[in-house]
């Protein structure tokens, strides 16, 4: 019994680790993809002088901030507490 839980905690530490390793891997393109959408929203919202243009950036930067977070942050260590 006591090494069924020990292999039961060891794989509960490598789905956590591998959670952590594909929102990392996923903070790379969405980073990539927020800062490009940044700069053409901002380029369009300049020269067409509309600063509505830029009301994706919300949105987007929530889901940014999140994602760096638990990749990078301590989200899962609030989660365990």
């Amino acid at each position: 019994l006591e090494r069924q839980l020990l292999l039961q905690n060891l794989m509960r530490e490598r789905q956590a680790a591998m959670q952590i390793a594909w929102t990392r891997e996923f903070l790379k393109y969405f980073g990539t993809f927020f800062g490009l959408s940044a700069v053409v929203l901002t380029t369009g919202a300049v020269k067409k002088k509309n600063p509505a243009i830029l009301m994706p950036i919300l949105p987007l930067s929530f889901v940014f901030a999140y994602q760096y977070d638990m990749g990078y942050g301590t989200l899962l260590q609030r989660m365990k507490g």
